[in-house]
């Protein structure tokens, strides 16, 4: 189903500061209106609307560029990316997000939980490997509403664990056949920062994992017919895919969300 923590880690994180184009792939579509733009370690999504560009994180800011390219492969213009929606506030999701907000004058989003969490030293613990350029948000989600882009729908769904303001999404699009498809992306389900020493040592609520563990038993009520990890390792999504890159109806599977869901929660219930 997919791996508790990278098996290669400490790999990843050392190319994604050092050498960040050993992690480039190639661009591929996981539903009808999602596009995968992110590295071997950590996703980065591109949604395509009639009004605009929207891009679901950014990953660091010293791969950036390969974010950019990945965009430009795909025949769009980085430039009209209309929203930057951020799935929490970790460098590895949100570092590239300065640089992506000059280029395309987008409109930066995040919870309100994780906006007042960004400056808090839990999450500076790799900026002595990776540079945060200093950026503001300019939106906080409502999760009370579901947000219309055309024919593209988008529903955040706060759900703290990994941080305190971790944040879902149900991207729902028509297929070619005008179907709708929903794509799910967990915002985070790392376990390392759930456990109690990293909850002590930062003076984070110990009730974070529960709020997981729940917010993960609430999430598999949604329907959901692809699902998208936020790291692709977490839930197998270079395995699932096809080998054509734009035929994303391989990773259609309705039962893959619950199964990711049940395996996450497994996940944090054995280091609690």
């Amino acid at each position: 189903m997919g791996e508790a923590v990278s098996k290669d880690f400490n790999k990843y994180v050392e190319y994604s500061a050092h050498a960040p184009w050993k992690l480039k792939v190639e661009p591929f579509r996981v539903a009808p209106a999602v596009y995968y733009v992110g590295n071997e370690w950590v996703g980065a999504f591109l949604v395509d609307t009639e009004e605009g560009l929207i891009l679901i994180d950014t990953c660091m800011f010293e791969n950036v560029y390969l974010t950019i390219e990945m965009i430009r492969e795909l025949g769009f213009d980085p430039k009209n990316i209309r929203h930057i929606m951020l799935t929490h506030c970790h460098v590895d999701h949100a570092g590239g997000v300065k640089p992506l907000q000059e280029l395309s004058g987008a409109v930066v989003w995040m919870s309100l939980q994780d906006d007042l969490f960004k400056g808090e030293p839990a999450n500076y613990e790799m900026d002595d490997l990776f540079y945060v350029p200093p950026y503001e948000v300019n939106q906080h989600y409502d999760h009370s509403k579901t947000m219309q882009f055309g024919d593209v729908a988008i529903k955040t769904i706060l759900t703290p664990g990994h941080t305190p303001g971790t944040t879902s999404f149900m991207i729902t699009s028509p297929d070619e056949d005008g179907r709708p498809i929903t794509a799910a992306i967990h915002g985070g389900v790392g376990p390392i920062t759930m456990k109690k020493d990293y909850l002590e040592k930062y003076h984070l609520p110990l009730s974070l994992p529960q709020q997981f563990i729940d917010g993960c038993e609430m999430l598999k009520s949604y329907h959901v017919d692809i699902a998208v990890p936020s790291h692709p390792a977490h839930g197998n999504l270079f395995g699932r895919r096809s080998k054509d890159p734009m035929d994303y109806k391989s990773l259609i599977d309705e039962k893959q969300w619950p199964e990711f869901l049940d395996s996450r929660i497994q996940f944090v219930r054995d280091i609690l």
